[in-house]
């Protein structure tokens, strides 16, 4: 079996895509060792569910004040050249990246070296250089199309620095069939691999409706994902006086002040005992918990292309949960739910459209349910268990060198 180096920037301790694929990896026979930045909460080195950690010391502005010539403007006025750093950040986080994680990717001589996400992908190129290990990028969204929009020159650098490293990849992974179809003609490669959000289901001790103490005769609608402002929860908190006998509830993080907020909402409209916000759960014990809901929303904004063509782990999970769901309009988040006939799609910026739609889901939401077939098509074609097997295809492929038809030459 192979030895692979994961690398992301960020501590990898609530990252489910990452942890769910090294896990995976692991559980499949192969060595993983996942490569991440240090927090005060975290140990720099730690072997968990048959994965090794390494955490790293990342601070790209003490990084960037370090070095010369900032060094020497930092001995004489340490404001000045903490402002320049934070400016420069943005366009040297990629070679710095690459400083801090490359050799110590390569001291442990792996076989393939997977890299999440953009900023990674330098310092996984320099890694696989070194060690002539095989690369894998994985693309989380288009970097391209990032909220807030890049400026002109942040684009043509993050452009130029996907094409040239990405082109150069062993495989390409990304999250969603519309988004690796954006990302083939930005890379000129025909190749992308789709490996989607899918949930790892675990039993979970809780239920949302015995948290909530509901009867089986309440109706319940539920957000799930992190819980701020400009998420679609205070919209749909000013539609929940027209319906008198629901309960709303967001299940995931929220910062106290966005929590406040929120809840002095639900007060104003006269629903303190009918909004909650409920802590979030384990990742592996969501799809149960939520079980029982009667429709779950998805109101992400089209703002830019990375969002209109999502595909996030809210879906899976409500999906999962055979819970019917009212999603904004979303391209592959639209063809998903009349393949599978779970849930419908509306302009969110049409109010009246909204009110008519959830009325409509909580009336007929038998008519939503899936089907034995639909069942069936899920776990065969969106199940975690599909996506591990294709992953870890994918490096089975790159280890013995077959590049798929479509693929450039490094």
């Amino acid at each position: 079996m192979a030895r692979i180096a994961v690398l992301v920037s960020n501590p990898c301790t609530g990252d489910a895509r990452v942890i769910k694929m090294a896990e995976a990896a692991a559980e499949a026979g192969h060595d993983v060792h996942v490569f991440a930045t240090s927090s005060p909460q975290t140990a720099p080195f730690e072997v968990r569910r048959g994965v090794t950690y390494h955490r790293l010391a990342w601070r790209p502005g003490s990084h960037l004040t370090a070095s010369a010539p900032l060094s020497w403007i930092h001995r004489i006025a340490r404001p000045v050249s903490a402002w320049i750093a934070r400016q420069l950040v943005p366009f040297m986080k990629y070679r710095l990246y690459e400083q801090v994680f490359a050799e110590v990717v390569a001291s442990v001589r792996p076989d393939i070296v997977h890299a999440h996400d953009l900023i990674c992908l330098p310092a996984g190129h320099r890694a696989a250089q070194i060690t002539g290990a095989r690369l894998i990028y994985d693309a989380h969204e288009l970097e391209l199309h990032r909220n807030p929009p890049l400026t002109f020159f942040m684009r043509f650098l993050v452009g130029r620095i996907e094409r040239k490293h990405g082109r150069r990849a062993d495989a390409v992974i990304t999250v969603g069939r519309l988004v690796g179809q954006e990302l083939a003609k930005h890379l000129k490669r025909t190749d992308i691999d789709v490996i989607y959000n899918a949930p790892v289901i675990e039993p979970c001790a809780n239920n949302i409706r015995k948290d909530l103490r509901l009867d089986a005769a309440t109706s319940l609608v539920i957000y799930v994902g992190k819980v701020t402002e400009g998420r679609g929860v205070k919209m749909f908190l000013e539609l929940m006086p027209q319906f008198p006998d629901v309960v709303f509830a967001a299940v995931g993080p929220s910062d106290p002040r966005s929590k406040a907020k929120l809840e002095a909402s639900a007060l104003r409209h006269g629903l303190a005992d009918r909004f909650h916000i409920l802590p979030p759960v384990p990742p592996a014990q969501v799809v149960d918990y939520i079980r029982g809901a009667d429709v779950g929303i998805i109101s992400v904004e089209p703002v830019t292309l990375s969002y209109r063509y999502c595909m996030p782990n809210k879906l899976f999970e409500m999906s999962f949960a055979d819970i019917p769901i009212l999603s904004n309009e979303l391209d592959e988040i639209a063809e998903f739910l009349a393949e599978l006939g779970n849930g419908t799609t509306v302009d969110f910026e049409r109010r009246e459209r909204i009110h008519y739609s959830l009325a409509k889901l909580l009336t007929e939401k038998q008519n939503y349910g899936l089907s034995e077939q639909s069942r069936l098509r899920l776990q065969q074609a969106y199940s975690w268990e599909a996506q591990a097997a294709k992953l870890c295809a994918i490096y089975n492929r790159v280890l013995i060198g077959v590049m798929p038809a479509g693929a450039p030459r490094p």
